[in-house]
């Protein structure tokens, strides 16, 4: 698999490499445009020359005039070439440096003269121009006759030309190659040492371990693009840390709390076992009771782990308010009686919420249960409800006492209590933590306040469609 480095090394070369060349044609090409313009223009003002010095001697190309044009023409060496024809297309001058070489014919005008390339028979490379020299023939008495025209073809050697058009590509393609081999070991360093920062973040991240999750990534020494996904990575460990945090106060909340009914049983045990005749009538029911105690635990726990995976199955129906709640009332009010505890319910009759029945039944016990457990002798207990097409507020509020603002942001934490040394009172700290659960299930939450005279109020209220 190709690490970002090696990607980005290879398109970066691509793409360089593309540049450095198009930038190669296109000097290459505009200066071979420049110099081919160049070399027409010379091309085109000797034609124009040799055409002039035609033109003044009209018909009088005689032998005086011929050495006149071929003696600069007669060099070994010589770069320039012409031939010229008349209308019967009979040679009328050619240049000595022609050889017994042609070169071949393409119309032109002198105002519009045609340039091309051609090749000599010998295979000399040349640029020839072909020009009509339009004349007036005149008989022996001097009165116009058929015209005269001259065809004329003027040719330069390329050679010159080439062999700079070769060195300049030589110099563009050798220069290519250079830029190119000190990119190749520039462009890896360059990403090696700007790339760093991230390989150090990658290196720190694998030394991150369960019991190193306090380590948090450098964010203001780090480049631009990397802050945000080092403030990323920060966030993820402090939401692992607490976590972890929470998974372990939890279990040594759990051990806390099973250590209790676990004591007890061996202890139940180990009596019966040393002192078998001093067994005791009630031994069986206590052990029956802890065994109780230590299955309502578990059977909440398993409640809480299905809600939070979102495995707990929830119905929607039409709940009769009044009924259920004097119905779970019942459950507790001889313990109530007992504290002295007032009961007042303010709910109005043909008061339905749509709901789950059985989680809403869930719900109300654990806060009865809570208020009743923890409500001083001679307290009061309430429940009232507001209802109507859009909204549903349900509150149960209790007196309490030595409760403070902190402990109530408490409340709903697993194995919370109040007094830590209540072990034995038959609650095992889950029921509130239960009770939110079931009700953001249905799409309802509770929230608890506690005002300036100590009422304690869980309030229950829709926040989302069932």
């Amino acid at each position: 698999m190709r690490t970002i480095r090696q990607q980005l090394t290879y398109k970066l070369l691509a793409g360089f490499v593309l540049l450095l060349g198009l930038g190669g044609m296109s000097v290459y090409f505009s200066t071979r445009h420049t110099l081919l313009k160049g070399f027409d223009e010379t091309l085109r003002a000797k034609a124009i020359a040799i055409a002039a010095l035609l033109q003044h001697h009209e018909h009088r190309l005689d032998d005086r005039i011929q050495g006149q044009l071929s003696s600069s023409f007669d060099r070994r060496e010589a770069t320039d070439f012409f031939e010229t024809w008349d209308n019967n297309n009979v040679p009328l001058l050619r240049s000595q440096s022609l050889g017994d070489s042609d070169i071949q014919w393409r119309d032109g005008t002198l105002k519009n003269p045609i340039i091309w390339d051609a090749k000599l028979p010998t295979g000399r490379r040349i640029r020839a121009i072909g020009l009509i020299l339009k004349q007036e023939g005149r008989d022996k008495d001097g009165k116009s006759s058929a015209s005269n025209d001259i065809y004329l073809v003027f040719a330069s050697g390329t050679r010159d030309l080439d062999n700079t058009l070769s060195i300049l590509a030589f110099v563009l393609v050798a220069t290519g190659l250079l830029l190119l081999t000190a990119t190749m070991s520039v462009v890896p360093y360059v990403l090696r040492r700007e790339l760093a920062p991230l390989n150090q973040l990658a290196d720190k991240a694998a030394r991150i371990t369960a019991d190193s999750l306090e380590t948090r990534f450098p964010v203001a020494t780090l480049p631009g693009e990397l802050a945000p996904i080092s403030r990323r990575l920060n966030d993820l460990l402090a939401r692992l840390q607490c976590a972890f945090e929470r998974e372990r106060k939890f279990s040594a909340d759990l051990a806390h709390e099973l250590r209790t009914p676990i004591a007890e049983l061996r202890s139940l045990a180990e009596l019966s076992l040393k002192w078998p005749g001093a067994r005791q009538a009630d031994t069986d029911s206590e052990v029956l009771a802890v065994a109780l105690q230590m299955e309502g635990m578990v059977s909440k726990l398993l409640a809480l782990l299905r809600s939070e995976q979102g495995v707990l199955t929830v119905t929607s129906e039409d709940v009769a308010l009044l009924p259920l709640v004097r119905n779970v009332w019942k459950v507790f009010a001889e313990k109530a009686a007992s504290k002295n505890i007032r009961w007042g319910v303010n709910i109005p009759d043909q008061t339905n919420v749509n709901a789950d029945p059985i989680l809403l039944r869930s719900i109300l016990y654990g806060l009865l249960d809570n208020a009743v457990e923890y409500t001083p002798h001679g307290g009061r207990v309430s429940i009232e409800c507001e209802t109507n097409a859009r909204q549903f507020m349900m509150r149960v509020t209790n007196t309490s006492e030595h409760l403070t603002a902190e402990d109530v942001s408490k409340m709903f934490d697993r194995f919370w209590r109040k007094d830590a040394a209540r072990f034995n009172d038959g609650h095992s700290g889950l029921g509130l933590s239960l009770s939110r659960a079931f009700a953001q299930a249905m799409g309802f939450e509770i929230l608890a306040a506690l005002d300036c005279k100590s009422q304690l109020t869980f309030s229950i209220f829709r926040v989302s469609g069932f």
